[in-house]
């Protein structure tokens, strides 16, 4: 799923001539034979400095890189390096990149000492010992600071917006008969699957009352679903995309079946019946998660900040902290390790104050509720349950 990306709008990578210059094609441009690297879209407007960009290895060799990249900007007949700032510096990391894979990746333009303005740039990075760039241009773009993923905010749109309105605007368009753009879908799904911040916009619109509006925005490990219907906004953070073998869902459990052990209330990514194509896509990254990770349950701060999460250990939980674009710091923790008594978690949630509720059964039988606190380390009893007859 990985090693072939449908993105709408990407420049190419590996191109003899990534950007006509002059007419002359530049030679430093031509990359190894299946070894790729691209930017998300061709063309972003200057306000945003932050691009996704991503690695294809269609080669039969494993390839290792790091953090570091350069930009380069296209002036006066030449590529010019443009100037790294002095306080500017690279995350230690090694990456390894398997045959017939695919890696997302983001860089950042605020890193350099020039202000970017229209014009021509390319991304430069050494990849397997080789060098590869990737070319994409400043300009007039849908892809700006304020709408990233080329989608204005529910906020912003017309009170009339519906099917005739969102033609052609990128978003998933259901109506009576037919449905438009629906290769959305998948694009979505394979940028997800990569961990690329991404945006899925789906608009219902059956004629017959309001239609329809729903974003989800994944970004550092969740996503945030939001609704727009009869001039109303609501919305909702979820951990991870499953399905039933039919239909596609957001949803905090790991899979199916926790979902359904921690009673998760889950909500549809695409309307009932209209997600089967890509079930089995959806399965293979549902396999990949719950082979990378012990989580089986878990839940978002309102935020996005900060998650916690439940394992296969009745016992134990976790708590993740995560500053945007970097990775999860936490820690695990044990009821085990507060009380001799075993107790199971049931359930859990954020509270407003901005501690963690716990549910928990107890041996002997009845409910019990704690509340933990992040930023000391404390559980404190909620309320008590009260242990059944006998």
């Amino acid at each position: 799923m990985a090693a072939c990306l449908l993105l709408s709008g990407c420049a190419g990578g590996g191109e003899t001539a990534p950007l006509e210059a002059d007419g002359a094609p530049d030679a430093e441009a031509a990359a190894p034979e299946g070894l790729t690297m691209e930017v998300e879209h061709a063309v972003y407007d200057p306000t945003l400095t932050s691009y996704t960009y991503f690695i294809h290895n269609d080669t039969e060799q494993t390839v290792d890189f790091g953090e570091a990249y350069g930009l380069q900007h296209w002036e006066d007949g030449a590529w010019e390096d443009l100037t790294l700032r002095a306080d500017a510096g690279w995350v230690t990391v090694g990456y390894t990149l398997k045959p017939g894979s695919s890696m997302a990746l983001r860089c950042d333009s605020s890193l350099f000492e020039e202000t970017l303005g229209v014009g021509r740039y390319r991304l430069v990075k050494t990849v397997g010992g080789q060098t590869l760039y990737a070319p994409f241009e400043l300009g007039e773009s849908a892809y700006t600071a304020a709408t990233p993923y080329g989608f204005a905010r529910l906020e912003d749109l017309p009170a009339v917006y519906g099917a005739a309105e969102a033609s052609g605007s990128g978003a998933v368009i259901y109506t009576g008969g037919s449905t438009e753009d629906s290769e959305a879908v998948g694009t979505f799904l394979e940028k997800v699957a990569l961990d690329a911040p991404c945006q899925l916009r789906t608009v219902q619109d059956y004629g017959e009352g309001t239609p329809m509006i729903i974003d989800v925005i994944y970004e550092d490990g969740s996503f945030l679903w939001r609704m727009r219907s009869d001039g109303q906004i609501v919305e909702q953070r979820l951990s991870y995309i499953v399905t039933d073998g039919t239909d596609l869902y957001l949803s905090n459990g790991a899979d199916w079946d926790a979902g359904e052990r921690y009673g998760d209330k889950r909500i549809f990514l695409v309307p009932p019946l209209t997600g089967a194509q890509w079930t089995s896509d959806v399965e293979a990254m549902t396999a990949d998660r719950l082979r990378e990770s012990s989580a089986r349950y878990r839940v978002w701060s309102a935020d996005g900040t900060c998650s916690a999460f439940l394992t296969d250990t009745p016992t134990a939980f976790g708590v993740e902290r995560r500053a945007p674009g970097a990775g999860p710091d936490g820690s695990l923790y044990d009821l085990r390790d507060w009380y001799e008594e075993e107790r199971s978690i049931t359930g859990l949630s954020w509270q407003e104050d901005g501690t963690l509720r716990l549910t928990c059964a107890a041996a002997e039988g009845g409910a019990l509720a704690y509340d933990f606190d992040p930023s000391t380390g404390y559980l404190t009893e909620a309320l008590c349950g009260y242990p059944t007859a006998g």
